[in-house]
């Protein structure tokens, strides 16, 4: 599907950084320019990482510290540059651009796209301001053309808050997270020596070191895994990410004594290449709004072993059947599963026909289609 060239979307985040929903946006983006559509992120403050991470993305600034500055200042931005169409990620975000539109009184449709279920998202936010914002959500998110759901059980969850005229402009597009690129990704060597032919197994794990990723739980069930045979060398434990739990998650390998057999390896540009070379792939989160390292580490042959939390992994793994699910916060559970993965390392068939169902390319035929239906052309 194509579309017109002389076609703007203007995507709107609060910053650009390492995160589901803003890379999600990014490879959108960068899908849709292949379609010749013209893309231009707007952040509120455009600082030497985030151009470093929009690369070549016309990125613009908003210069603002303050949600009623962003405000503002979006209102004149869209008056001057209006683009054909406004999409925003994150739920207060998502209320700015909603009402920002609205007040610029320019004829841009705004989407709204929600990367997380609310009800989860409360327990880690109890503020005052959530509480406002979530109040806020119903009404604002009237003024939206279209609200966008990543997984079903977003949209379930977010669903019941949203009034009947919304709902039924709700619909699911899945997160861009296969890119054309992703099987010589995983080809491309990696100057690491746990991950040459014929060495100890690894188990691999990749998420921002935040505290609802729960890397912690990972490290305990990995410290509970029996000794290896002397015949054979004992697995090792490699986590991809960088985040705000990374000094407390070392301390915790350091404490149960795993120094040797646990790494922490941070931020690494191309995972897929770890991930094709790993034996048995791990995701620990309390909760999620999809889960698109599960598909990166599908599509490289990975068996698959997930906590069974809100609101991704069970949809993607369609009940289990292409990866096990073990009950969030359980150490013991899954260490024992974490074992017997080790001793039969063999992913169930089908499962790479079932992660190439989320292509980035997919994902952007959608939002095309959405962006006609949106103006009244055919696609």
């Amino acid at each position: 599907m194509t579309v017109s060239k002389s076609r703007t979307v203007m995507f709107y985040l609060p910053e650009m950084k390492v995160g589901g929903a803003e890379i999600s946006l990014l490879r959108l983006a960068q899908g849709l320019r292949e379609h010749g559509v013209r893309t231009v992120f707007v952040i509120h403050r455009a600082d030497a990482a985030a151009r470093r991470l929009a690369g070549d993305m016309e990125l613009v600034s908003l210069d603002a510290d303050r949600t009623l500055a962003a405000v503002r200042r979006l209102v004149a931005l869209l008056r001057r540059q209006p683009p054909d169409f406004l999409v925003a990620a994150l739920t207060h975000t998502n209320i700015v651009a909603a009402v920002s539109a609205k007040l610029a009184r320019v004829p841009t449709r705004v989407i709204v796209t929600e990367h997380a279920p609310i009800s989860s998202m409360r327990q880690i936010d109890g503020s005052s301001t959530y509480r406002m914002t979530l109040a806020l959500m119903p009404w604002a998110y009237r003024l939206a053309d279209a609200v966008i759901a990543v997984s079903q059980g977003v949209q379930a969850d977010i669903g019941p808050m949203l009034q009947p005229a919304t709902r039924c402009r709700f619909e699911i597009i899945p997160n861009p997270v296969l890119r054309k690129e992703w099987r010589a990704l995983s080809q491309a060597p990696v100057d690491d020596d746990w991950f040459q032919e014929g060495g100890a197994p690894v188990v691999l794990s990749v998420g921002r070191l935040s505290p609802e990723k729960n890397f912690a739980l990972l490290i305990r069930a990995f410290a509970r895994l029996p000794a290896a045979p002397t015949t054979q060398p004992a697995p090792l434990l490699a986590i991809i990410g960088e985040g705000p739990e990374r000094q407390r998650l070392q301390g915790l390998v350091d404490e149960l004594g795993l120094g040797e057999r646990v790494r922490l390896l941070g931020q690494r540009d191309n995972p897929f290449a770890f991930m094709r070379r790993a034996r048995v792939f791990v995701m620990t989160s309390n909760f999620e709004g999809f889960g698109n390292v599960l598909i990166e580490a599908m599509a490289c042959g990975l068996p698959i072993l997930s906590t069974d939390c809100p609101v991704g992994p069970r949809e993607i793994l369609c009940d289990g059947r292409y990866g096990e699910l073990v009950a969030p916060g359980d150490v013991q559970a899954l260490a024992t599963a974490l074992q017997a993965r080790l001793e039969d390392p063999r992913a169930p068939s089908g499962t790479l026909e079932r992660a190439l169902e989320f292509t980035a390319e997919s994902s952007v035929s959608q939002y095309l289609a959405l962006f006609s239906r949106l103006s009244g052309t055919a696609g």
